[in-house]
């Protein structure tokens, strides 16, 4: 009891540093990639449902960001503007261009289809009638957009094609950050060229993405436009991304709906270019051609040079990885739940992907990361929810008002920037969880159950302390349980 109780004292402590710790933040520059996802007739569609139009735009939100974190692991919500969602993700890899840019446009077409075939309003909370109203009402759609940018937060000189990190504290515990440079002012101006079902993509990802002959055939360069503030005010190529084996095998040019070459200001000058180009006829219809052109005529060839570079260092160097999101001014707290199911009296344990940049292929318990502006035991078991579909309840301290998570153990883990705390509690399964369902992702590659009995013999790879900490839960769950 003396040792729960000092475990007790030094989450408390932990607890109230949350707020108040600061880290020092390291100087860096990454390579970014930023994309968005904003609802097509939001303002109609809000006039026309104007009961049920809050329910039906969060619960998109939210589908979004919850998919976004399953198929991009790494990726963050930067903000939402409006009926936007803007998120950003870091690139480690060359190959990260061609991936992502296929999850997005995955993404995209998913819920596409979802709002089309009305099948996204079944899986609200909502009563039959409400749901029929919902998708006799619906005329939302989605369209997307994806641009790059070299990102430099805490950089004492600002070199050419940089882009800044600014962070604007509120208040205590919160804080706002924003961006602030050329290639940020050009993806939210491509972002407004693109429409219902598309996704437009800058100048800068079409020319990378085009390298790769796969990937250069879903690249279409619709119209040229003079963008306020880019490129002198020069002709910019809007460009859309298309790729017919996540839009339910349509091609490109059979994608257009039948009268939207009269109804949509691009897709009519997609078509008129190509029967009266204002430019070339290979500015429109040779596109790595076009591409190349460009990359010569606004002189962007050391540009690419230095994208690849910073690549190639923040695979080097642990100093400058790490997400730029991340409130680094703040404690990082590690959130490790052991979920147990009562009725079998086994722990679920989950085995990390062999990709993960730590501990790869060990056994482990899960993690979720404190928020500042959710209690830990929601947040914990919002994440839980997300990584594993695993619906849990988090044992707490009803001796505190705030009902904190009871933990098993503290501990630190190295970071880039340092140490970060971890706390280990006790999460019991609260509906059956059969581990046949579970879908690889790029966190864990698989789960399984492990009873008492089989701790001693435990012979694979595992995350330090494994065995001591199922020994600690196993003591709680039958303290708690009375067996």
């Amino acid at each position: 009891m003396v040792k729960e109780d000092q475990t007790l004292s030094k989450y408390s402590k932990l607890i109230e540093d949350l707020n108040i710790q600061k880290e020092k933040v390291i100087a860096r520059r990454t390579v970014e990639l930023f994309f968005s996802f904003d609802i097509v007739n939001s303002s109609a569609y809000k006039t026309m449902n104007y009961t049920g139009w809050y329910n039906v735009i969060i619960s998109l939100f939210k589908k979004i960001q919850a998919n976004v974190m399953k198929l991009m692991p790494g990726a963050e919500m930067w903000r939402v503007l409006g009926d936007e969602i803007i998120f950003i993700i870091p690139i480690k890899e060359k190959q990260d261009f061609f991936v992502y840019t296929d999850k997005i446009f995955e993404i995209l077409n998913n819920f596409v289809y979802q709002l089309k075939t009305g099948k996204f309003f079944d899986e609200l909370e909502a009563d039959d009638a409400e749901k029929l109203l919902m998708k006799t009402q619906n005329i939302i759609s989605l369209k997307a957009a994806a641009w790059i940018a070299i990102v430099g937060e805490e950089i004492q000189q600002i070199e050419r094609y940089d882009n800044l990190l600014e962070r604007y504290k509120l208040r205590e515990g919160y804080g706002l950050i924003e961006f602030l440079g050329n290639d940020i002012d050009t993806g939210f101006r491509v972002k407004k060229e693109t429409e219902n079902r598309r996704m437009a993509i800058s100048f800068e990802l079409a020319y990378i993405l085009s390298k790769d002959t796969d990937y250069l055939k879903n690249i279409y360069i619709i119209t040229y436009k003079s963008l306020k503030g880019i490129w002198q005010n020069r002709m910019y190529p809007i460009i859309w991304y298309h790729d017919p084996k996540y839009a339910e095998n349509v091609q490109f040019e059979d994608s257009f709906f039948y009268d939207e070459k009269k109804e949509n200001t691009l897709a009519k000058e997609y078509f008129s270019n190509r029967e009266r180009p204002v430019l070339k006829e290979e500015m429109y219809n040779d596109v790595y051609g076009a591409l190349k052109k460009i990359l010569f005529d606004q002189n962007l060839a050391e540009k690419f040079t230095k994208i690849e570079k910073i690549i190639e260092e923040s695979q080097n160097s642990p100093t400058i990885s790490g997400h730029l999101l991340e409130p680094q001014f703040f404690l990082r707290l590690h959130c490790v739940a052991v979920c147990y199911d009562k009725s079998t009296m086994k722990i679920l344990i989950m085995k990390r992907s062999n990709s993960r940049k730590k501990y790869p292929s060990k056994w482990e318990f899960g993690c979720a990361k404190g928020a500042l502006e959710t209690s830990l035991s929601v947040q914990i078991e919002q994440e839980y929810y997300e990584d594993f579909g695993l619906k849990i309840q988090v044992v707490c301290d009803a001796r505190r008002d705030d009902e904190q998570p009871i933990p098993l153990a503290l501990y630190e883990v190295e970071s880039e920037q340092g140490k970060d705390k971890g706390v280990i509690s006790l999460a019991e399964i609260i509906e059956p969880y059969d581990i046949t369902n579970f879908v690889e992702n790029g966190k864990h590659s698989s789960v399984r159950w492990i009873s008492k009995e089989e701790v001693e013999d435990f012979k694979e790879d595992a995350v330090k302390d494994f065995k001591n900490t199922l020994k600690l839960a196993f003591e709680k769950m039958e303290e708690i349980n009375g067996k």
